[in-house]
């Protein structure tokens, strides 16, 4: 299958974990579930296109945001979060409050994200991409995205017996075959949805959060790798 890999920068970026609330955590790379937001948005997508991803990527720094957050007490409310700071003027919140949290953020983040899918949508995504247009984000709607490549490669196996990674990466459990031979965070990532009486049911990927530098390649099976070297890490549950 014809592959796109996409290099991307973003100065600042939070990937928030779902089930933080009164700390903003971020993940150390965007889910794939972030991810493929970003790329159904691009293509102006109205349902769920399939493709596959390998996400890798690596910052400079973790930095801590001091921000206040508005949540609603109810839903059929008619107030809205308006920031008078330095203003006269003040109103009172009935359906609304505020608590101060701290932001975890990335800085300097770079990502090498590979995609996999019908040609057609690969072709359409590259020049979504490539052509000049308004600014998108991933992650929150603040984290702009700079695109520094996005071009095709071809993905061949992996030959060699053992092998360094080259950025920090997700390696999914599916393609873990000895866990001793692979150290790293475990994480279960979102991935696709389903609406159960109103609520989103994720289904998620195990994965394994692996630094850059680590030999893994007797406890790996499976993997990809492209023409530049980097490692193609691709779930086996996204070819469902």
């Amino acid at each position: 299958m014809k592959t796109l890999r996409i290099k991307l920068f973003q100065e600042t970026a939070c990937y928030k974990k779902a089930a933080a609330s009164k700390v903003g955590e971020t993940y150390p790379l965007p889910p794939y579930a972030t991810v493929k937001g970003m790329l159904h948005q691009l293509l102006g997508a109205d349902r769920y296109i399939p493709m596959r991803l390998s996400i890798q990527g690596k910052y400079d720094n973790r930095i801590v945001d001091y921000q206040r957050h508005y949540f609603f007490k109810k839903s059929d409310t008619l107030e809205f979060p308006l920031v008078l700071d330095g203003l006269a003027f003040r109103y009172d919140l009935q359906d609304m409050t505020t608590m101060p949290i701290y932001m975890h953020m990335l800085y300097q983040v770079e990502l090498v994200v590979h995609v996999q899918a019908e040609d057609d949508i690969l072709e359409r995504l590259r020049r979504a991409l490539l052509e000049e247009g308004p600014a998108f984000s991933l992650g929150r709607w603040e984290d702009l995205v700079r695109v520094d490549e996005c071009k095709y490669v071809t993905c061949v196996p992996k030959d060699d017996d053992d092998w360094e990674t080259p950025l920090p990466i997700y390696i999914p459990f599916s393609l873990i075959h000895d866990r001793e031979f692979v150290n790293g965070i475990p994480y279960r990532l979102n991935w696709t949805y389903e609406i159960v009486q109103g609520v989103r049911q994720w289904n998620r990927i195990a994965v394994r959060y692996v630094p850059a530098g680590e030999w893994i390649g007797e406890g790996v099976a499976e993997l990809l790798c492209d023409e530049d070297g980097y490692p193609v890490a691709i779930p086996k549950e996204m070819e469902a």
